[in-house]
């Protein structure tokens, strides 16, 4: 699913993380939600300025060497892994719940104008001088640890009326989970079990979770297909760079349309024409392997993408327990994780054995059981637009 978090975000699709990211971040929900995340946001912004100013002043002094290099990534990977759910986790903390889909369509656009504009610049920094992309990059860290400085949390953001939505944090706190500033405290596998416990228990969220995990698998599963074979029929890289460029300018058209329209449209009914439209525009894929072919179809696939982020995702987060939001950010996102995980094998296998239509197929499959699975969901269907979020049970 182009989960943004640890930024649903298609990471702009679901970042393909190293394993040990994935362990990192699996529990650093958990970490999140125990201390004060203005402040986790802040020491993530300070290793990121310091690992990556480290590694252009040993470029500049023609000090960096791989071992250097890979210690000073792993660490600031690490933390980033740990604490990175921080800025996400404190979204229903400084906004009203109303503006919830606005807030998360935001992040979409940014999040598809560093994917877009992040390679070439890099690349383009890199040419003039290898340690200048870390340099820049440490430069981009403190910039965001000062703007998190000014973070000003809201008295009425958390507040959810109407039926009791917060009652599963008087659930979670049974079950284990910190309450903030009531001096109690629990363990750590007591809150991090509170996190799923809080999940499971609640039908929607499962489906949600099942249609999304089901759809991330499916575009990861094209977006590798697409990768593999054109690289094997010696396609040259530039164009195939130009793929992932036109799903990134997709996804930022498709967070702007979010941010215009997404406070006003019916969620489940947009949800039920957003994951129809996913598969239609994959079937081209299955009839044929042309290059202008798979530019456009791939293209139009990013363009939903904001807009479940935003609605759908963003309904599961308005909903949760403001202080368990870190947590059942981890919890969402561990499914779409571990099946991403298998993407890459499965594309390239398929290609080798059966080629790249009928590799395309396999994942349109997953894509048409995640799409049945919110068209065939009452519950899901429902979902009313924004304004009426705090009326409705999750």
């Amino acid at each position: 699913m182009p989960y943004r978090v640890p930024s649903p975000g298609p990471d702009g699709l679901q970042r393909r993380r190293c394993w040990r990211n994935r362990v990192w971040a699996s529990s650093g929900g958990t970490y999140v939600d125990r201390h004060d995340r203005k402040r986790l946001i802040i020491v993530n912004a300070f290793v990121g300025f310091l690992a990556w100013g480290s590694i252009a002043m040993l470029g500049l002094y023609g000090m960096l060497r791989f071992a250097n290099l890979l210690v000073i990534a792993v660490l600031a990977s690490a933390v980033n892994g740990l604490l990175g759910s921080a800025a996400d986790a404190m979204l229903r903390s400084i906004i009203d719940i109303r503006d919830y889909p606005w807030a998360r369509s935001v992040n979409e656009g940014r999040d598809a104008v560093v994917n877009m504009a992040g390679g070439p610049v890099g690349g383009f920094l890199y040419a003039v001088r290898p340690w200048r992309p870390f340099l820049v990059s440490s430069v981009a860290h403190m910039v965001s640890g000062v703007a998190a400085c000014r973070i000003g949390e809201s008295h009425t953001a958390g507040e959810v009326t109407g039926d009791g939505a917060d009652a599963g944090a008087d659930e979670g706190a049974e079950a284990g989970c910190m309450v903030v500033g009531s001096g109690r405290t629990a363990s750590f596998m007591g809150d991090f079990v509170s996190g799923w416990r809080w999940m499971l228990r609640r039908a929607t969220v499962m489906r949600i979770v099942m249609a999304a995990s089901l759809a991330n698998f499916g575009i990861n599963g094209v977006q590798y297909a697409i990768q593999l074979s054109p690289a094997s029929r010696g396609v040259n890289a530039a164009n195939i760079g130009l793929i992932n460029a036109g799903i990134c300018a997709s996804m930022l058209l498709g967070s702007l349309l979010a941010n215009r329209i997404g406070g006003s449209v019916p969620v489940g009914r947009s949800m039920c024409v957003a994951f129809a439209f996913i598969c239609a525009v994959v079937v081209p894929m299955t009839l044929g392997d042309g290059y202008a072919l798979i530019l456009i179809s791939n293209s139009l696939v990013g363009l939903p993408f904001p807009l479940i982020n935003a609605l759908l995702l963003g309904f599961v987060f308005a909903k949760a327990p403001e202080r368990m939001q870190g947590r059942i950010a981890s919890s969402l996102t561990a499914p779409a994780q571990a099946l991403s995980a298998f993407c890459g094998a499965c594309a390239g296998g398929l290609i080798t054995a059966v080629g790249f239509r009928v590799a395309v197929v396999f994942f349109l499959a997953m894509l048409v059981v995640g799409a049945l699975i919110v068209l065939l969901s009452p519950s899901i269907r429902a979902i009313p637009r924004a304004a009426a979020w705090s009326e409705v049970a999750l």
